[in-house]
């Protein structure tokens, strides 16, 4: 007769799931950014050993990626059936910055390495959705979603209070509605 699982902090080992492992990691980044995401840590807080995160995930890399794609999942994103335009862009800039506040280690990862994954694209698809609701051309879009999101974290990196980064993308997106009326 085989012996029970172990269990760990009162939880067999097989109980534990990669959301579980991707929240924690989440902790430890929003904690003390990219340096304290060390899978001896992560197991620690976790009750387990390090190499027995290895079952769950490939490597700290993919570690990463999962943790960005759940911080870029959690972003709340603007319904668009009856969007505005104006009023979606400033909702999905300001979100985004404070999504980058809540977790600076973000903005390090960015730096070092590419971390898209599904809800990235997500969102990165429904921002350009926004942008081409405004009349804009596909290529004028993914050029006006490219600078909301370059002044988004811009502002983030800065620590730009919410009254000033409101005023640069008004003034920003003045310039696009300025464009789409010298077209009529």
């Amino acid at each position: 007769m085989s012996s029970p699982m172990p269990t760990t902090a009162g939880m067999p080992r097989d109980a534990l799931h990669q959301e579980q492992i991707t929240q924690a990691a989440i902790a430890l980044l929003d904690e003390g950014g990219i340096e304290s995401l060390i899978m001896r840590r992560l197991g620690s807080r976790l009750g387990i050993t390090a190499a027995a995160l290895y079952w769950h995930v490939k490597s700290r890399h993919d570690l990463l990626l999962l943790a960005a794609d759940t911080v870029w999942g959690q972003t709340p994103l603007p319904a668009l059936d009856g969007l505005e335009w104006r009023p979606a862009l400033l909702v999905m800039a300001d979100n985004l910055r404070s999504m980058l506040l809540r977790h600076p280690w973000l903005l390090a990862a960015m730096t070092i390495q590419p971390l898209d994954g599904p809800a990235r694209d997500r969102h990165d698809e429904h921002l350009l959705a926004v942008c081409e609701a405004s009349g804009l051309t596909r290529r004028e879009a993914e050029r006006a979603a490219q600078s909301v999101v370059t002044f988004a974290i811009g502002a983030a990196l800065a620590g730009t209070p919410r009254p000033y980064v409101s005023f640069g993308l008004q003034s920003l997106l003045d310039g696009v509605e300025a464009r789409l009326a010298a077209r009529t």
